[in-house]
């Protein structure tokens, strides 16, 4: 299996990632927890075993020896207390007779003790080195003579006993414990997040297959309260609206085109048909009939081949300083013989502007939106033209009281090859690409352009250009 090729679900990533995080921080706290307990533990248990030290000598000796006699009993439960705390006491006269020793007297218990001692630290330290510290502290009457002295050993470095070592235990399992509720806990929130987000996903996932399949119109209900993930639903649901629209758009269009492209081809192979059986003659009339047809399908050809060209070139731009003023004005001038023959009134306001633009290309863009404007105008009707500066902006607009443009039509205007309104292609010869160019030419100057309309009222053209 080629592992470059090998996929995790995003559920499975979620889980592992989180798990891996909190795993790694409960084991790095755990471990300075637990480190740092250890070493003020450690600490304690060896200042406590000082004080016992201290304590036996300052205090606890000075009673075993009373009215010229040793009370062995009192040794012996000092004795015997002592070494249950690691601290080895043996007491003698002043002659070095021995009085009591805990290791003499006591042999076996106190060597078991001791060498449970040196077990336990072996097992916390595996180089611990049992060194053991002696006093030897006189012992005196009630006047104050000396009357022998206490020898006393213990192990100068950290020691502990059963019960530090089964503190340490359940402390040390206390942890563990916590460990694993709080990696189980993360366990559990991982998986409640990773299904909050994975199945949201996965659906999302679901509806782009369906629409990879060209299923557009099953709207994807899923509700989050994750804003990222209630913006991706929402624009996945607005994506395929807008595909449902695209793909409609291209149903109509791929009929609209078949339709302008056949007509004139069925016209002019009606009439040849006609001529080579005999049922026609070729009259003057009638050939100058087919020249017609044939010129309108060159025409439509030439129209493709234009909105070929500024697809393929409109990243190339001969730009040029122009007097904006000047360049409108002059596209006014040659359109005023169009306008006058249907008594449009065409006004302008123009502000002396100079920016780099490609004059033939823009010169593309004035003609198609000053032609429409005569043509989608009614009689009598008005145009009034305006360019300025908005800020860091060039604005020009172009706006008539024709028969403007439904609402449910804008969105698609400078679509290619879309049209409005069908009944006027004859009238019109156009296929639909005229705006979809001056689209194309206002984009590659780093522009935008806007449509503003309503029935009946009229249409504005707003193109905005950075200076």
């Amino acid at each position: 299996m080629d592992l470059k090729n090998k996929s995790i679900s995003l559920r499975n990533t979620i889980i592992i990632s989180f798990l891996t995080i909190i795993a790694l921080t409960i084991l790095s706290i755990t471990i300075f927890v637990t480190k740092a307990f250890e070493s003020e533990f450690g600490k304690y248990v060896d200042d406590s075993n000082k004080s016992e030290v201290n304590h036996l000598i300052n205090f606890d000796l000075n009673n075993i020896y009373k009215d010229k006699t040793w009370d062995t009993h009192l040794i012996k439960k000092l004795a015997e207390d002592s070494i249950e705390k690691g601290i080895v006491l043996g007491v003698y006269d002043k002659n070095n007779k021995l009085i009591y020793g805990i290791l003499e007297d006591e042999k076996n218990e106190s060597n078991e003790i001791l060498n449970n001692i040196k077990k336990n630290m072996e097992s916390i330290e595996e180089n611990w080195i049992p060194k053991l510290e002696e006093y030897r502290v006189a012992i005196h009457s009630e006047k104050n003579n000396k009357v022998g002295y206490a020898q006393i050993s213990y192990y100068e470095s950290l020691y502990y006993m059963e019960n530090d070592i089964m503190f340490l235990n359940i402390i040390n399992g206390f942890m563990k414990v916590i460990s694993l509720i709080s990696i189980g806990s993360a366990l559990i929130i991982a998986l409640i997040i990773s299904n909050s987000i994975s199945s949201s996903i996965e659906n999302v996932s679901s509806k782009a297959k369906n629409m990879s399949d060209g299923k557009y119109n099953d709207k994807l209900e899923y509700n989050s309260k994750i804003k990222e993930v209630k913006e991706l639903v929402q624009s996945i649901n607005k994506l395929s609206y807008k595909l449902n629209e695209q793909e409609l758009l291209r149903k109509r269009i791929t009929t609209d085109v078949a339709h302008e492209l056949r007509t004139p081809l069925t016209s002019i192979q009606g009439h040849l048909d006609c001529m080579i059986d005999g049922i026609w003659e070729a009259t003057p009339d009638r050939l100058n009939s087919i020249r017609e047809e044939a010129l309108r399908l060159s025409n439509l050809i030439g129209q493709l081949r234009i909105l070929s060209k500024y697809d393929s070139e409109n990243d190339v731009l001969n730009k040029s300083k122009v007097n904006l003023k000047e360049f409108i004005q002059h596209f006014i001038y040659n359109y005023e013989g169009d306008a006058l023959s249907k008594n449009i009134k065409i006004t302008y306001d123009l502000k002396e502007i100079y920016i780099n633009i490609d004059k033939e290309q823009f010169s593309q863009v004035l003609a198609n939106l000053l032609s429409n404007a005569i043509k989608y105008t009614n009689v009598h009707g008005k145009i009034h033209i305006k360019a300025y500066e908005d800020d860091d902006n060039i604005v020009i607009s172009i706006k008539d009281n024709g028969i403007g443009i439904p609402q449910n039509d804008i969105n698609f205007i400078f679509e290619r090859f879309y049209r409005v309104d069908k009944s006027r292609d004859k009238e019109t010869g156009g296929i639909g690409i005229g705006l979809s160019i001056v689209k194309s030419i206002v984009d590659a100057h780093n522009g935008h352009i806007y449509v503003k309309s309503k029935i009946n009222k009229g249409t504005e053209l707003i193109i905005i250009l950075p200076k």
